[in-house]
């Protein structure tokens, strides 16, 4: 028996996902670098529900759980596609949402961030054409300046990223500096989101994270796509 937040696509809408569906997984099958894993639903304790299920409000986790049990030394090049499930601000009901992601894992961090920002601004631009923005913050910033960043400060992460941005591909960015903005906990070093000049929907975000469990250790970077808010611009 499904649960109330399942939703199902059917018609136009679902020949949108199906076409988002095969955009991600032409782009990152033709990288030989890059292997698909299959993500499932798991609980996540985080979600209280009327009942004793709980449903994942994120899949890195599982991600980084999955290699940290397997091979958490060697470099691992990860995508997937798969469902989320979150409270709604409003009405706090759970809400189904699809997603499309990239880990990479162990590999030198200035070198996954490139590969990624590649991968993501080929997929948007497929998608978009070049009608999108990357915003990029600090996760680690410790004041409280209302906004903008002082690109001529290297007391931070962000110059660093931004210059190899500029470098790799031509889309529009800006930089955010208030303090923890949109960032998640895992989140070291750099954060950033993308959304459209079309919508102020978060499109798709991501960043670096470092993560520690019974001495084991892991350092990774990634990002993932919220498809039902592509879909609504296509």
């Amino acid at each position: 028996m499904l649960v109330n937040s399942f939703d199902t696509k059917y018609s136009q809408t679902a020949l949108k996902y199906e076409s988002l569906d095969n955009n991600f997984t032409s782009i990152l099958s033709k990288n030989k670098n890059f292997s698909r894993i299959f993500t499932s639903t798991v609980e996540n304790k985080t979600l209280k529900l009327s009942t004793d299920i709980s449903l994942r409000s994120d899949i890195t986790g599982q991600v980084i759980n999955t290699v940290l049990t397997h091979d958490y030394n060697s470099p691992h090049y990860l995508y997937y596609m798969g469902d989320i499930f979150k409270k709604d601000l409003v009405n706090s009901q759970l809400k189904q949402y699809r997603q499309h992601g990239v880990e990479i894992i162990n590999s030198p961090k200035k070198q996954s961030f490139c590969d990624v920002i590649k991968i993501l601004d080929k997929i948007l631009s497929k998608i978009l054409k070049k009608n999108f923005i990357f915003v990029f913050t600090d996760p680690q910033i410790q004041n409280n300046k209302n906004f903008l960043l002082d690109q001529k400060s290297y007391k931070n992460n962000i110059n660093k990223y931004v210059k190899s941005f500029k470098e790799i591909v031509k889309t529009p960015f800006s930089l955010n500096l208030e303090k923890n903005f949109f960032s998640k906990d895992y989140h070291q070093d750099i954060f950033f989101y993308v959304y459209s000049t079309k919508s102020k929907k978060i499109l798709a975000q991501g960043g670096g994270y470092r993560y520690h469990k019974n001495k084991k250790e892991i350092e990774g970077f990634g990002f993932s796509c919220n498809v039902d808010y592509l879909a609504d611009l296509i």
